[in-house]
C-alpha cells in the first residue's frame, strides 16, 4: 500500500511539473532572454520538484505517524487488545532522501522540457 501511495504522489507530482512548465513556459522563456542557459532553467524546475516534495514530507510524516497511531488506538480499544503501537522511525527516515530522489526523477522530463524551451518563439505571441 504504501509502495503504491508513493507511486501516486511521484506521478501527481510529474503532472503537476509538466503542468507548471505549460502553464509558465512564458517566464521560463524570459529566463532564457535575460541569460539562463538550459542548464539553468531545467534546474529550476528540479528545485522546484525538491521544495514540493520537502514540504510534502514536512507535513505528511509528522501528521502521518500522530494519526496512524492515533486511529489504532481508538481501533485496537474498540476491540479491546493492546494499544500499544510503534512508530518506526528508520522507515520515516529512509522516506526523506527516497522522497527527494524520486521526486527529482520525477522532475526530470519536465525540466528537460523546459531547458528545450525556445525564447523567440515563444515570446514572439505577445
Amino acid at each position: 500500500l504504501a509502495g503504491f501511495l508513493g507511486f501516486l504522489a511521484v506521478v501527481s507530482l510529474a503532472n503537476a511539473l509538466v503542468s507548471s512548465v505549460r502553464r509558465r513556459k512564458h517566464d521560463l522563456a524570459i529566463l532564457k532572454a535575460l541569460g539562463f542557459t538550459r542548464r539553468q532553467v531545467s534546474a529550476a524546475v528540479a528545485w522546484q520538484a525538491t521544495a514540493l516534495v520537502v514540504v510534502a514530507l514536512a507535513v505528511g510524516l509528522p501528521l502521518g505517524a500522530i494519526g496512524g497511531v492515533w486511529l489504532w488506538s481508538v481501533f485496537a480499544d474498540q476491540l479491546g487488545i493492546a494499544t500499544d503501537s510503534l512508530v518506526p522511525v528508520a522507515a520515516l527516515a529512509l522516506a526523506i532522501p527516497l522522497g527527494i530522489v524520486a521526486g527529482n526523477a520525477a522532475a526530470s522530463v519536465p525540466s528537460w522540457a523546459a531547458g528545450r524551451i525556445k525564447p523567440s518563439e515563444t515570446l514572439r505571441t505577445e
